[in-house]
């Protein structure tokens, strides 16, 4: 199936590992140049090599995604070196840990607000224009069941979480007559170094997360990124301001 985004240029937040690598490359194999944005340089390079071996361009954009002006000059180093973004996906790993809202210090509330949701807006703003320009535009926000379902000890997360799904509708009901959608796709848990750090050899933790999906498995990256690369694409042209789950069924129960 021809996706239709062929020679798009597309920015991937959150690029150097995990799901958003996993979307770097899956919108690499249809034919995007993609701008990659994270903090690790070294892991940013390895990706783009990848990238660069399936015969796209690749700009690597180290950045800290809670330093809103670094990351409008790694905005404009990316548009400068591929042209402006038409796709956008916002796969910043999300500040988690858990610890219930009354032992944070303010500092932690506003690390974890900036990098999950301020660095969003703020790139958002960014490319705006130059979609509207193209009269052509998809921004695709990671999300989690988390902003519906809540948390344990996650009560900030679930609320930046919640406020990616406001911020997709908002964008949704100001820009689609242009050509632009907005959506997010929403994630329990995948099988990525993240989780598998996580859990590590402990059997029953794994266990318990495939029992709490519909699939009895847990979703691989590369799965969520071909549900994140036909958001982005043509043939989605009418899906907007929606929540698309790629959870494995695991919204359909409380994870947590």
């Amino acid at each position: 199936m021809d996706l239709g985004i062929s020679g798009r240029v597309a920015l991937v937040a959150g690029a150097s590992r995990g799901i958003g690598r996993a979307v770097a490359r899956a919108l690499a194999r249809e034919g995007c140049d993609v701008a990659l944005l994270a903090r690790s340089v070294d892991a940013l390079e390895a990706a783009a090599v990848e990238l660069r071996g399936l015969g796209r361009k690749a700009a690597v954009l180290p950045c800290d995604l809670t330093d809103l002006g670094a990351l409008r000059e790694a905005y404009e180093r990316a548009s400068s070196t591929l042209g402006p973004p038409t796709l956008l996906v916002l796969s910043a790993a999300a500040v988690y840990a858990p610890k219930k809202l009354h032992f944070l210090e303010p500092a932690e509330v506003r690390a974890a607000l900036d990098t999950d949701l301020a660095s969003a807006v703020e790139l958002c703003r960014l490319a705006l224009p130059a979609m509207m320009d193209a009269r052509f535009g998809r921004v695709v926000a990671l999300g989690s069941v988390a902003a519906r379902s809540g948390v344990s000890g996650g009560a900030l997360y679930a609320a930046a979480k919640a406020g990616l799904e406001g911020l997709m509708r908002g964008l949704a009901v100001d820009y689609s007559r242009r050509g632009i959608t907005a959506n997010v796709v929403s994630v329990a848990f995948a099988d990525s170094e993240r989780l598998r750090g996580r859990v590590g050899e402990d059997v029953s933790a794994r266990e318990r997360l495939v029992e709490a999906t519909a699939t009895r498995r847990i979703p691989t990256v590369d799965e969520i990124a071909d549900v994140v690369t036909f958001v982005c694409s043509t043939r989605a042209a009418s899906i907007t301001g929606a929540v698309v789950d790629a959870t494995a069924g695991g919204h359909l129960n409380n994870l947590w």
